[in-house]
């Protein structure tokens, strides 16, 4: 698998999973990424080797702003870099929140401080390069910002799912 370590500042570094050696669990582990001053990791995604060619990397900002970037244009490199710009930060759209792997058929649902909630298809995120700010997904009020987003299967693939499953597998595939 690779793994793509993204900050709040917008940088993100993309790696494979070998390069992170197993470590005890008494240890402080291997650095992902290298840090900034003031910086922070917000989001792991994790992408499956047949999915490199196809997969798209969704950031979605605090100020409501939101793109898709094809994987292939993260370079490859080892763990412990500095990475590279995900997410044009400034003050339009502020700090990146969340960078998720999709495919393009997944819904989007992005949750705001004051409460508001929309839910979107992730085909409807315009696609831009790496180093850009990305297009508006969600109107905000001068005083609101985005807490959360998560993308999820869209319906209609919860129902090839479900159909595909009996209902003890759907049973035992719900997370304890």
């Amino acid at each position: 698998h690779d793994i793509v370590l993204a900050t709040r500042e917008g940088q993100a570094v993309r790696f494979e999973e070998d390069a992170a050696r197993p470590t005890g669990r008494a240890t402080q582990g291997v650095i992902g990424i290298r840090l900034r001053e003031g910086d922070e990791v917000v989001s792991l995604a994790t992408i499956a080797p047949e999915e490199r060619e196809t997969a798209q990397l969704l950031a979605v900002s605090e100020r409501g702003y939101g793109k898709r970037t094809a994987l292939r244009e993260y370079p490859l490199r080892g763990r412990g870099g500095l990475g590279v710009i995900t997410l044009k930060v400034t003050d339009r759209t502020g700090s990146l929140v969340r960078l998720s792997p999709v495919l393009g058929e997944e819904e989007l649902l992005v949750l705001s401080e004051g409460g508001i909630l929309i839910r979107t298809r992730v085909r409807q995120v315009a696609s831009y390069g790496r180093s850009s700010q990305g297009v508006t997904i969600m109107k905000l009020g001068d005083d609101d910002r985005v807490v959360s987003a998560m993308v999820m299967m869209a319906d209609e693939q919860i129902d090839e799912v479900g159909e595909e499953l009996n209902a003890q597998e759907m049973v035992n595939a719900i997370p304890s």
